[in-house]
């Protein structure tokens, strides 16, 4: 009788055992697999972070360019718009009789 319940003891260790290391192969094969994800998904986050900065410093060279552009283009219409003062400044004094010059300020180079 003590044989037997030893027997039976030993059966049941076995069994619960054996699922134990059912459930360990599982929950390895589960971390395996999360691990493998994680490494992917790093993987992936990485090439569009890289992918992000390329077009961050692509817009940024351009965003330059056009500053540069209209700064330029800026100072151009600047320059015109004082040289059109002036012309203006010379046909209302011509008009009033002030000045008998002929030929305007910004012609006269």
């Amino acid at each position: 009788m003590a044989e037997d319940r030893l027997d039976r003891l030993e059966r049941i260790l076995e069994h619960y055992t054996e699922e134990s290391n059912q459930r360990m192969t599982r929950l390895e094969r589960i971390l395996a697999s999360f691990s493998n994800d994680v490494a992917r998904n790093t993987v992936e986050a990485n090439l569009r972070i890289s992918s992000a900065e390329v077009t961050l410093d692509r817009l940024a060279e351009l965003l330059n360019r056009s500053y540069h552009q209209s700064s330029e283009r800026l100072d151009r219409i600047e320059e015109q718009t004082a040289r059109n003062a002036q012309q203006i400044q010379f046909l209302r004094e011509l008009m009033q009789g002030h000045i008998s010059q002929s030929t305007p300020p910004a012609h006269a180079d």
